[in-house]
């Protein structure tokens, strides 16, 4: 067959093998470091995990599309694989949303996990909803726009179908909610770790990791130019930059969202190349407990501790204050929970001794009796004692 002007398919199918390569990769290496490394697979793993195969199936049928015909013009076509390629663009429709609806999820419970403020913790709650909400509607809207549903590829006898300016309009709305949920998602985490009484470098390094699930929005803004192009009745060619914009957003919404949680896979390769001195140890998480548990010194040794928690890096805890006074007994367990960032590695410890080690990012511990217990509240590591 011999084309009027050049096919814009290959274009598409590199974007789409090079973003599910990328997002795939990411996010085996998050699973590892959780797993493995900092022992705290959770909510947020699990719904990063769901978003790169819902990714990848959407990146399948984009491919299939491109192999029927999307990017072509729809007169270099046959009836019968125009309808293919429209189909695979109807299925595209729906695992972008759900894409996007998990690895939103996913952010958002991750930086719940350093959340310590419940203004900050609403703050969440309420951009999670947004984009869980805009998601949904997104999602059913594209679904069932033509009633029959197979009339969105191909005509029907009594079937119709919604203004395609609505679902112009919708993708606008879409795009605006999930510009603001993902630079709420931004600028966030540079308010639970500015006030942390750590080095003005590390700080510098933690904002933009913890940010960087954000980015995907640059693509949702890239896009918005293209949107009217789903009028064109040339749907297949006129669509195919719409398209190329989903599966960036999609793709870096999954890798960078991963990319987030690598610092402690990071800190082990650094030090094999010899860029750094520290090391990390590998230690079990408490990710998920519902109470804090209680540490005791061991008679003669200093004991590693590394469970820090948000308050135990700024200031200390209204618990401290009251057992150091005598208020609290020694088996008395601290009511008020907060959350640890260890599953994160901001607690980077470096062994020194059996029983000594050296915090980089943590404050010092004030001097205790060796019959003194300490509260741990949700800490991901006790070391050297039992509870």
């Amino acid at each position: 067959m011999t084309l009027s002007v050049p096919n814009r398919g290959p274009e598409l199918l590199r974007i789409d093998v090079a973003f599910a390569i990328t997002a795939t990769i990411a996010v085996l290496m998050r699973c590892y470091v959780r797993l493995f490394m900092v022992k705290a697979f959770g909510i947020d793993d699990w719904l990063m995990s769901f978003s790169v195969l819902s990714f990848i199936c959407y990146c399948s049928f984009s491919a299939v599309g491109v192999h029927y015909g999307t990017g072509h013009h729809s007169w270099d076509l046959t009836t019968e694989n125009n309808q293919t390629a429209k189909k695979c663009w109807w299925f595209c429709f729906l695992f972008y949303a759900v894409t996007m609806i998990s690895s939103k999820l996913s952010i958002g419970f991750f930086l719940l996990r350093i959340t310590v403020k419940k203004i900050h913790t609403w703050i969440l709650y309420a951009a999670m909803f947004v984009s869980v909400l805009a998601g949904m509607v997104f999602f059913f809207v594209c679904a069932f726009q033509c009633h029959p549903v197979s009339m969105f590829w191909k005509d029907e006898p009594g079937g119709s179908c919604i203004n395609i300016k609505v679902v112009i309009g919708l993708a606008y709305l879409y795009g605006g909610f999930s510009v603001i949920s993902d630079f709420t998602f931004a600028i966030l985490p540079g308010f639970l770790i500015w006030d942390l009484q750590v080095k003005r470098t590390a700080k510098a390094v933690l904002i933009p990791l913890l940010a960087m699930g954000c980015i995907a929005s640059s693509a949702v803004v890239v896009r918005f130019a293209f949107l009217h192009m789903f009028t064109d009745p040339d749907f297949l060619w006129a669509t195919v930059d719409i398209a190329i914009w989903s599966t960036v957003e999609q793709g870096l919404a999954v890798a960078a969202g991963s990319f987030a949680t690598l610092r402690p896979l990071m800190q082990i390769v650094m030090k094999e190349l010899g860029t750094v001195t520290s090391t990390y140890r590998r230690r079990p998480s408490a990710y998920g407990l519902s109470g804090s548990l209680p540490l005791s010194r061991r008679k003669g040794s200093k004991g590693n501790f590394d469970g820090w928690t948000l308050s135990d890096l700024s200031s200390p805890s209204k618990a401290d204050a009251q057992r150091d006074e005598g208020v609290l007994s020694p088996n008395t367990r601290s009511m008020k929970f907060e959350k640890t960032i260890q599953s994160i590695g901001l607690s980077n410890t470096k062994i020194k001794g059996d029983n000594e080690s050296e915090e980089e990012l943590s404050p010092r511990m004030p001097n205790r009796g060796s019959g003194d217990q300490i509260v741990v509240t949700k800490s991901f590591y006790i070391a050297d004692d039992k509870c």
